[in-house]
């Protein structure tokens, strides 16, 4: 009985032991973990935004017509220089804007908007051209379209952006109902395919040339130009809350612009009264319903600050919530300046 009693005791005296171990380690290195660069939910990746080198607005000074004052997140490419030289153009800009203007061509199952719809002229020159571009922005029906901006000339620029003052998460483009589970929501497969992307293909398509993947192209937000990094990370709800996704951010950053998007699924039952929302920390920070099936809005995150008003390391969770029997996918970006 006794020795019985003293395994017991052993057992349980290992259990505090190692509960307390735990505890004194986290306490002691969370704060390390999180002063660091980054501590985000894995396996997320932060992707660096760059500027195009070369490139300016359209001044005097300049050979391009690029609108910067207009221009929010966006994405871009350059056309490599033909066999011919650098003296000729890399893009037939009227060809393609006309292309670009037109109804697309239906695809193999017979779908004409599984991309985007007929862009609509914004400016044009001898050797430039802006086409807005209704892009689909979900694989469900009716389909929510979210315009995508796009700039290109005959030195091969090619920038496809959203409208300044959009949210940087309205870039995604959701999957069908099949391709995510709470488990896996394919955030990082929604990225390489996200709007941006398409529309720069869009552009490329038209122009006859080869199109590009999510790791060939480089980001840049013009309505944030101090911020160099961002990161995307989903989660995915069904007949209620999602599991949180958690994420730290170090006090380090101090510069940080936030959004998020969610979209109801395929399924979606319950008439007017079917709802979907990205909460993030307890607060809603975006939400779908009937009448808007995929929404997207810019949040705030709430930080403590110290004694000089600088932010603390602050620990965060996000949570997808649905109304009964329903499906609904959520992101938040985070677009920043990485330390």
């Amino acid at each position: 009985m006794k020795y019985t009693f003293l395994v017991q005791n052993r057992h349980i005296m290992a259990i505090l032991l190692v509960s307390a171990v735990f505890f004194v380690a986290t306490w002691w290195l969370y704060p390390r973990i999180a002063e660091g660069v980054h501590t985000l939910p894995e396996p997320f990746e932060v992707q660096r935004l760059a500027a195009p080198a070369g490139f300016a607005a359209a001044d005097e000074d300049s050979d391009t017509a690029f609108r910067e004052g207009e221009a929010g997140f966006a994405a871009w490419v350059r056309i490599a220089a033909s066999e011919q030289g650098d003296n000729e153009p890399r893009l037939d800009v009227l060809d393609v804007k006309e292309r670009l203007e037109a109804e697309p061509d239906p695809d193999q199952s017979g779908n004409v908007h599984e991309i985007r719809g007929a862009g609509a002229n914004v400016d044009w020159g001898l050797n430039f051209a802006i086409v807005e571009l209704p892009m689909y922005a979900a694989v469900i029906s009716p389909k929510p379209v979210e315009n995508v901006t796009v700039y290109f000339d005959d030195q091969g620029w090619v920038v496809a952006y959203l409208p300044k003052g959009r949210p940087a998460a309205a870039i995604w483009k959701h999957g069908s109902a099949e391709d995510a589970t709470a488990d896996d929501p394919k955030a990082n497969e929604d990225l390489e395919k996200n709007l941006l992307v398409l529309a720069l293909n869009e552009v490329l398509k038209a122009g006859d040339i080869n199109t590009v993947e999510h790791a060939d192209v480089a980001y840049y937000d013009w309505a944030n130009e101090n911020c160099d990094a961002f990161a995307l990370f989903s989660a995915t709800g069904s007949g209620g809350a999602s599991e949180p996704v958690k994420f730290v951010i170090p006090r380090t950053i101090t510069e940080i612009q936030a959004s998020a998007a969610v979209v109801l699924g395929e399924q979606a039952q319950g008439g007017d009264s079917i709802t979907a929302s990205v909460v993030v920390d307890r607060n809603t920070v975006v939400l779908a319903n009937a009448e808007q099936l995929r929404n997207s809005a810019e949040f705030e995150l709430d930080r403590e600050v110290d004694e000089d008003g600088k932010p603390k390391t602050s620990l965060h969770q996000v949570v997808v919530d649905v109304s009964a029997d329903n499906d609904a996918t959520g992101v938040v970006m985070l677009v920043y300046d990485k330390p």
